[in-house]
């Protein structure tokens, strides 16, 4: 089914957005003549300098090209300036972890080997925390290594446009074990709160070996999609890949 409606709306209205999306994703940085070739369920035929054409696809096939299309395209061009407003990334990276309920953890346990485990998060006053038996694997890679730990918050697959798409968000980190006292019951408290208190939750709280331990994110960075990838160093966030693509493209 072509849409010549659409390709000629684009065409005459819509030139410098599609030379954003060269720019994006195909890095192509200078293009010339851009216009609308072809448009389909999965994407976008973009054409430029006279003979060269390069696929922009969508992040999910259009469904109904004749109620979505429209709406698939302008999600697709308003995602270049979004790309570059770095307070709206920097709310985004914080709702991202404020889903979360655990984490999950890269340690590096005594023996040399790597431990890729979860942990439930606890959340109090801006700050991160975990609760963890000793029993666990982390629990002797974290006391050996405090300074040699990864964490990351990643997207639910059923919630992702598609598998290759999931938003994620990875920080080095380095950990304290937090000794029972005040801090330990205020964060405790609130993770009470927090969940309802069910399942378990309050039950372990009086368990000895279980240990509340703080993350002290360092850098890290954070992925929301194709072309969109932010180096987080310190308190700046910082594109990857400059005005285009970071990624190496087949000519």
């Amino acid at each position: 089914m072509e849409f010549q409606s659409v390709i000629n709306h684009m065409n005459d209205h819509h030139q410098a957005e599609m030379a954003g999306l060269l720019k994006k994703f195909g890095q192509i940085s200078d293009p010339k003549n851009v216009k609308l070739l072809a448009v389909d369920a999965m994407g976008m035929d973009i054409g430029y300098d006279d003979s060269k054409s390069f696929r922009v696809e969508f992040p999910q096939k259009v469904s109904d090209m004749q109620k979505d299309l429209k709406n698939a395209i302008i999600e697709l061009c308003q995602s270049v300036p979004k790309t570059l407003d770095i307070a709206s990334v920097e709310k985004e990276i914080q709702a991202f972890i404020n889903e979360f309920g655990s984490i999950t953890i890269s340690s590096l346990h005594p023996s040399g080997s790597v431990v890729c485990s979860y942990a439930p998060l606890l959340k109090h006053n801006g700050k991160c925390y975990i609760y963890i038996s000793e029993v666990s694997e982390h629990y002797a890679s974290l006391k050996a290594n405090p300074k040699n730990v990864e964490v990351m918050f990643l997207e639910d697959e059923s919630k992702a446009k598609s598998v290759i798409l999931r938003k994620r968000l990875r920080y080095k980190t380095e950990v304290s074990f937090i000794e029972r006292g005040e801090e330990f019951d205020k964060v405790f408290d609130s993770f009470v709160t927090q969940t309802g208190g069910a399942g378990g939750i309050k039950t372990i709280r009086n368990m000895m070996d279980f240990h509340l331990v703080a993350l002290h994110f360092g850098n890290g960075r954070f992925v929301k999609g194709f072309g969109q990838a932010y180096d987080i160093i310190g308190s700046e966030i910082r594109y990857v890949g400059g005005e285009g693509n970071p990624h190496k493209m087949k000519k």
